[in-house]
């Protein structure tokens, strides 16, 4: 009976130890601990950089056109700057603008330099005789003429001159002094009876200085008295 016993008690023994490793067997193994990841080292973005708009830099620059002048100016409707005229009361004499500062300047008078009345224009400014004017200045012989000059700067300005030749060839020659290319032209009239026009100049500089205007008799075709002729200037 005891022999019978313990061999039931070993058959069980063994049945619960094979039953144990098949329960361990079918469970899960446990996951391993989760390990946070590193994070990634961040990349930047490229950000387009904001930079201050470039401002356009002033250049040297002087464009001139030649125009047939009208048959009546307004030199106080043009010249909202400045403006001058020459030679109603004398070879030597001015009309100016009295709030223009002088800015248009003529450099020191040569000779010969006499008045005419010869202008087919009629020149007007407040206080002007009714009806305008024809008179300016008139320069006899090659190589003698008229120089000018106005404020140049970074800003746009315009300057018309009303010049003209009697039996001669002028000259006309501009050029800034802060730099860049100078301007020439010519205007040439044979007949008896003087020849005019105007130049309108537009310009503008790299920084402060003048533009120098060189109005000079090239060429004369008239022994006696050959020359170019300055009426008028207006600055705006």
């Amino acid at each position: 009976m005891a022999v019978v016993l313990a061999g039931v008690l070993a058959v069980l023994t063994v049945g619960w130890v094979i039953h144990e490793r098949v329960t361990r067997d079918d469970e899960p193994a446990p996951a391993p601990p989760t390990i946070a990841a590193a994070p990634a080292e961040q990349i930047p973005i490229p950000v387009p950089s904001v930079s201050a708009t470039p401002s356009m830099t002033p250049v040297n620059q002087i464009v001139v056109e030649q125009v047939p002048p009208g048959k009546k100016v307004d030199l106080a409707d043009e010249g909202e700057t400045d403006w001058v005229h020459w030679g109603e009361q004398g070879r030597y004499s001015l009309e100016r603008d009295s709030d223009g500062g002088f800015a248009i300047l003529e450099g020191t008078p040569g000779e010969p330099r006499v008045r005419h009345t010869a202008s087919p224009q009629r020149f007007t400014w407040p206080g002007a005789p009714s009806g305008g004017v024809t008179s300016g200045i008139t320069t006899c012989g090659t190589g003698h003429g008229f120089i000018l000059s106005a404020p140049a700067d970074t800003g746009s300005h315009t300057l018309r001159l009303y010049v003209g030749a009697m039996q001669a060839r002028g000259e006309l020659r501009l050029e800034l002094s802060t730099g860049g290319k100078a301007y020439t032209d010519t205007f040439t009239s044979r007949g008896a009876s003087m020849g005019t026009t105007a130049y309108v100049v537009s310009y503008r500089a790299t920084g402060t200085g003048k533009i120098s205007i060189k109005w000079i008799t090239g060429a004369t075709f008239d022994e006696n008295c050959g020359g170019v002729a300055l009426q008028a200037a207006t600055l705006s």
